[in-house]
């Protein structure tokens, strides 16, 4: 599993987003090699660069209409349509799975002023990770990106690798045991992994649709990509593809209406 987040872990009060994401996309070992062939082919049909790194923000402002820079700009409109359609169709195709984890900072320090949303978030997702493989009767591995950025996972890679290592060994109270996980945490840059670059792809239309508080329809990346590989059991999404955290102001946004 490719784990990579939107949203970030900065104080509100000191402009950081209400919602932290965790998007874990999982990718059998087998799929992985057609999958990074097809990834490469776009990236040297657009780029001329078969290792240039794709990420949401970076596809997102690739269009020439937008004054924001991207590494990805393309500077006629139909070949920036191109692009976006040829990825569109690749996101929509591949065979991976998604957990994704969504925290409202607020009530989350409402309630444990003195902790790290990142961490909750990690657990919630293992454990869902957990679930997958014994349903698969599988075992796997987790990748994270290590660098810095909006969320200061220099600080924290020790906290998850132990976090990570104790639910693997010897859960705490309320966590669950996940022996199908192996070895511990691995940490691997986006730019060279093409697993992260992809559940950064499909995490960051989950943020959207929480932080501009939209219901899922609204929003067709979430729509047309992420919400069709997010994991339902039996045709239930909540709770199981998507855990949101904590439960109390799931009333006050629009993608839980009815």
């Amino acid at each position: 599993m490719y784990i990579d987040e939107s949203g970030n872990t900065i104080p509100l009060s000191q402009k950081g987003t209400r919602f932290l994401v965790l998007t874990g996309c999982i990718i059998h070992e087998i799929k992985i090699p057609k999958i990074e062939s097809v990834f490469r082919n776009i990236k040297h049909k657009y780029f001329q660069n078969y290792d240039i790194e794709v990420k949401s923000n970076f596809l997102r402002y690739a269009n020439p209409d937008l004054k924001e820079s991207s590494p990805l700009k393309l500077n006629d409109r139909e070949k920036y349509d191109d692009f976006e359609a040829e990825m569109t169709k690749f996101l929509k195709n591949i065979p991976v799975t998604l957990y994704s984890v969504v925290i409202d900072k607020k009530a989350y320090w409402q309630q444990y002023p003195s902790q790290n949303p990142y961490d909750i978030a990690y657990v919630f997702l293992i454990e869902r990770f957990q679930k997958y493989l014994e349903k698969e009767k599988g075992y796997g591995i987790a990748i994270i990106d290590p660098r810095e950025g909006q969320v200061e996972k220099h600080f924290i890679g020790l906290e998850l690798d132990r976090i990570h290592n104790k639910l693997r060994w010897d859960p705490e109270e309320f966590w669950s045991k996940c022996p199908n996980i192996i070895e511990r945490l691995l940490f691997s840059t986006s730019d060279k992994t093409v697993g992260i670059q992809l559940a950064d792809l499909y995490c960051y239309p989950v943020f959207h649709v929480f932080e501009y508080d939209k219901k899922g329809s609204e929003y067709w990346r979430f729509n047309e990509l992420s919400l069709t590989k997010l994991y339902k059991q039996a045709g239930v999404l909540e709770g199981f593809g998507l855990k949101f955290f904590p439960d109390k102001t799931k009333k006050d946004l629009r993608f839980f209406e009815a």
